[in-house]
């Protein structure tokens, strides 16, 4: 029996010894060979700007729970670590053998600082349950205050990765336990706040003064307050509109006010801002031409692009220099906000010995430079040490879509000096005709640093973008729907011509491709691009037609290899001698008009077709249409009126960013001043152009006025106009 007793004593005594308690051993590393998993939790990118060591609620870790689910998504386990510090490793108090099966693989997330309890983590039963998972904070505004609610740390969290690899991308399962009980496994996490914050600060203007009587304060209308405790795909929002915040939370001097509120993820894009829109209303007494006002609103957008998003930093600059509402359901507001956003991201900032802040702040973390060449009033700084500005990366966008690096000089950025002011911004205005771009590097002695993306425009500038695919909206099926590359069925028209030898308003459509039978009988042929060139940005490009019982399409033949299959959209920001600015007027039909004021138009902002969109002049019965043919007698070109047709059927997609489909179906005929510009931006047929490629090599193109010769032409054919079709592209 004393044995039997020895035995479990031994036993219990063994298993204590070699469990994974993380009692009172927070933040420490477990024992080699105890079979644990330990958990690097990161919080380096927690810290922000002018964060101080009285302000440390914005990086502390009060507890974790961590949370693991199987490959397939199903519960496994979890557990709640109490902590006490920003940074550190915890360990999981289970052994891995015991739980996890041997090479499988887990998803394992952890939560800081959540309000729920643990028995919520642990009653779990699939990562969908865990995803749909919310945190309700009522006065999250107010997080790290003694306000009666607010919230005293922040929901974080993360996903954990092998802590001897890097951190990817989104969520991946890791091999837990590997069938080896002398090893432990070593995790690592970043955590990421679910929260964003928001930093206002109002300027004191030269014809008011602030008055503190006691009346000041704000609050938050339409406070994102509920929010998913893991990351979400898209974000949560519910709404509401909190008690005012009383003056004491606003950081006051006699020139600046500063308010900082937190939020979570919310999106207002395309709906009433009234309803949706979240905003500051903040009360700010005023003295305004020695009147004292004693309560005076003002109300304050609080993100330029009508969204927050999770772990970021949005700053609100703006200035008072009139009197706002007396009552605060009609505040003033307050125009001319200047607006900046960055990750809420890594900042180590340190507190001297007289515990005042080290900082810098930048006005803006981009700005853009129009047709100048030196900018000194648009980048405002202020830090805690001088400052040192540097321009790097200077770069341009060439025609063929391809980052290259600018060779030139004449970059460089200067301040009077002191701790505070405007940088001084010095490039040479671009002479090719692209958008130039490069990053100023702001440093203090401090060493902490921001980054300023700057675009630099000329007069007149170019950018381009990749087609897809081509076709008519006249291209019918059998059953009346219109052919694209995507559609797939029986009869589908992709190539057209004439008839005959003469116009006479009907067209000789065709489902062949252009190697086949139609050879002569069609002058344009719908193609796609079926290779493209990353490193060239030049394109194969191809025609197309469909199988012989019409269930897919198939590439029917090359038609140009090692070509650009790229548009250029032009914008013009002044008129000229030769040109004037202004949006071409359109008739009742649609077409570009004909008009001789309008032939001396130029749109600010259009666009021209690719090589997808190339007519073939010698075939399709177009060679025998002269450009002075008038074969119907209504004092209309014939071949004028093929091409308005023709720019007016046209349709060309291509691929956003994003992959999606875009649909560009509003293409006309160019005035002449814009083929003159076009012109002149492509050069000669040897000219190496940085913004447009060579597009038009005719002698003469087709104007919406008629014939416009072009005095860069080298294809020999001097009889008839070619067309490239263009369309006004103005941004929504």
């Amino acid at each position: 029996m004393k044995r039997l007793l020895y035995f479990l004593i031994f036993a219990l005594f063994t298993a204590i010894v070699q469990s994974c308690s993380n009692d009172d051993l927070d933040f420490e590393t477990a024992p080699v060979g105890s079979d644990c998993i330990t958990i690097d939790v990161s919080s380096n990118r927690l810290l922000t700007r002018a964060t101080v060591s009285d302000n440390s609620v914005e990086d502390s870790v009060r507890h974790l729970d961590v949370v693991i689910f199987a490959e397939d998504g199903t519960f496994k386990y979890s557990e709640r670590i109490s902590v006490n510090a920003p940074a550190g490793t915890v360990r999981l108090k289970a052994k891995r053998k015991n739980i996890f099966v041997e090479d499988d693989k887990y998803f394992v997330y952890v939560i800081a600082n959540s309000t729920r309890p643990a028995t919520d983590f642990s009653g779990l039963l699939t990562v969908t349950d865990f995803v749909k998972m919310t945190q309700v904070d009522e006065r999250l505004h107010i997080t790290g205050t003694t306000v009666d609610g607010a919230p005293t740390h922040f929901l974080m969290d993360g996903a954990a990765f092998m802590k001897s690899g890097s951190e990817p991308a989104t969520p991946t399962p890791v091999v837990l336990y590997e069938g080896n009980d002398r090893e432990n496994t070593e995790l690592k996490v970043n955590l990421r706040r679910a929260a964003a914050k928001v930093v206002l600060r109002l300027l004191k203007g030269d014809k008011v003064t602030f008055n503190r009587n006691g009346h000041e304060g704000y609050y938050v209308r339409n406070l994102p307050y509920v929010t998913n405790v893991l990351t979400p795909i898209a974000p949560y929002s519910e709404l509401r509109t909190p008690d005012k915040t009383t003056g004491e939370y606003f950081n006051w001097s006699d020139n600046v006010i500063e308010v900082v509120a937190y939020v979570y993820a919310h999106s207002w894009d395309g709906k009433s801002f009234y309803e949706k829109g979240t905003s500051l209303i903040v009360n700010i007494p005023v003295t305004y031409d020695g009147v004292e006002y004693e309560n005076s609103y003002y109300q304050i957008a609080m993100s330029k692009d009508s969204k927050f998003e999770r772990n970021h930093y949005y700053a609100v600059t703006g200035t008072i220099n009139a009197p706002g509402a007396e009552e605060e359901s009609v505040p003033v507001e307050i125009e001319n906000l200047e607006y900046s956003v960055r990750d809420w991201d890594v900042v180590n900032v340190d507190v001297n010995g007289e515990n005042s802040p080290k900082f810098l702040t930048v006005n803006r973390d981009t700005m853009k430079m129009y047709n100048v060449s030196v900018d000194s009033v648009t980048l405002q700084f202020s830090s805690s040490s001088k400052i040192t500005v540097t321009a790097v990366e200077p770069y341009f966008i060439d025609k063929f879509g391809q980052k290259v690096n600018y060779q030139g000089g004449g970059i460089y950025s200067t301040t009077d000096g002191g701790v505070s002011g405007n940088i001084k911004v010095v490039s040479p205005i671009p002479t090719n005709n692209t958008i130039r771009y490069f990053k100023l590097t702001v440093i203090n002695e401090d060493g902490l640093e921001e980054t300023v993306v700057v675009e630099q425009y000329p007069l007149i500038y170019v950018t381009n973008q990749q087609g897809w695919y081509s076709y008519r909206d006249d291209f019918k099926t059998l059953t009346g729907e219109v052919t694209t590359y995507e559609n797939k069925g029986a009869g589908q028209y992709v190539s057209v011509g004439l008839p005959g030898t003469t116009w006479n308003n009907t067209y000789s459509y065709s489902n062949n491709s252009y190697d086949r039978a139609v050879y002569d009988r069609s002058f344009w042929h719908s193609k796609f691009v079926s290779y493209y060139d990353e490193e060239t940005g030049k394109s194969t490009t191809s025609f197309y037609e469909w199988d012989i019982n019409g269930t897919a399409a198939r590439n029917a033949g090359r038609c140009e290899s090692n070509t650009n299959a790229r548009m250029y959209h032009i914008r013009v920001t002044a008129t000229s001698d030769e040109y004037k600015v202004g949006r071409p007027r359109m008739d009742e039909n649609g077409y570009t008009d004909f008009g001789a004021d309008n032939a001396e138009l130029v749109s600010p902002s259009f666009m021209i077709a690719s090589r997808l969109g190339a007519i073939y002049s010698s075939y399709g019965n177009l060679s025998s249409v002269k450009d002075s043919d008038d074969y119907n007698g209504n004092s209309i070109p014939d071949r004028l009126e093929i091409f308005r047709e023709h720019c007016l059927n046209y349709v060309e997609v291509y691929k956003d960013e994003n992959g999606n489909k875009v649909v560009l179906d509003d293409w006309r005929v160019p005035t002449r001043a814009e083929l003159d510009i076009i012109i002149d931006l492509q050069g000669g047929p040897n000219a190496n152009a940085d913004a447009i490629d060579y597009l038009l090599n005719g002698y003469y193109y087709m104007s919406a006025n008629g014939p416009s010769y072009n005095r860069q032409g080298n294809n020999n054919n001097t009889n008839t106009s070619a067309i490239r079709c263009v369309r006004d592209a103005y941004e929504k």
